[in-house]
């Protein structure tokens, strides 16, 4: 039976800024979580803390495997802000926590895209810690490197675990949901291997990964955050610059070995 109760979970997120065509981008989010009998509901504000105008601006919401889209905001000039509230039922829904994320798609002036992340876990009817302790170290890519998430099992009974994969538009994953059984007392890692579609280079997204579990009769959520650096893609010639050291080092002995071979033969000779 789910308890009907109301509670407000207010969180603030300042997410990273990107280079526009005239200045910079950087848009912040703050959401606001409140259950009220049967109903999630969930205030999203967003605010330009750049100092250029982000278009066609859309707030995207993923809770209890829904997702929800709010109306298209045209611009948003520097300094200004917008919010939306969405509202989902969650009637028959168990105990426990439950992930959430919401996403921001807006466009530069040259209508090049960007999104930025956001995620975090609400509770229903009872609050609860998992079991499962969950951490991912920082990444540096240019277009494919692997994210290893590190779990632990705190508990005495093993868990049946399904991993989420959450990631802005610019990255990609074939691969974003994993399932499997972490034993008692007991370490595992999950590995996602992680795509450069649009990013930019110089710029750092955070990504998410959700790992939940039910446990007589309650649900349970742990997050892992990790943050991507988007490395600059170096050219063939300084990807393989070694190689050239190399060879010129070679090179260069055997020309010494030459030269010292000639002027032995021609003081030989003399």
């Amino acid at each position: 039976m789910l308890e009907r109760i109301g509670f407000f979970l207010p969180v603030v997120f300042f997410l990273v800024s990107w280079t526009a065509v005239a200045g910079v981008l950087e848009i912040e989010t703050k959401t606001s979580v409140q259950v009220v009998g049967d109903t999630l509901k969930v205030q999203v504000a967003i605010t330009n803390n750049g100092s250029d105008s982000a278009f066609n601006l859309q707030i995207h919401l993923k809770a209890l495997n829904s997702q929800q889209d709010a109306p298209i905001k045209p611009q948003l000039d520097p300094g200004m802000s917008d919010s939306f509230l969405f509202e989902m039922p969650i009637s028959g829904t168990l105990k426990g926590r439950y992930p959430l994320t919401v996403l921001v798609d807006f466009h530069d002036a040259n209508q090049y895209p960007f999104s930025a992340l956001s995620g975090m876990s609400f509770y229903v009817g009872k609050d609860v810690n998992p079991n499962l302790i969950a951490k991912a170290d920082p990444v540096s890519m240019e277009k494919i490197q692997d994210l290893t998430f590190h779990l632990k099992n705190l508990g005495t009974t093993p868990l049946q675990t399904k991993a989420t994969l959450v990631l802005p538009r610019e990255l990609s994953s074939e691969k974003q949901e994993s399932q499997f059984q972490i034993g008692p007392r007991s370490e595992e890692m999950v590995d996602f291997q992680v795509s450069n579609f649009s990013a930019l280079a110089g710029a750092n997204y955070p990504v998410y990964c959700f790992f939940e579990y039910d446990s007589e009769g309650v649900h349970y959520t742990a997050v892992a955050t990790s943050m991507v650096m988007i490395l600059k893609e170096e050219s063939w010639f300084r990807r393989f610059r070694w190689i050239w050291i190399s060879l010129a080092v070679l090179l260069g002995l055997l020309f010494v070995g030459m030269v010292a071979k000639g002027r032995k033969k021609g003081s030989g000779g003399s």
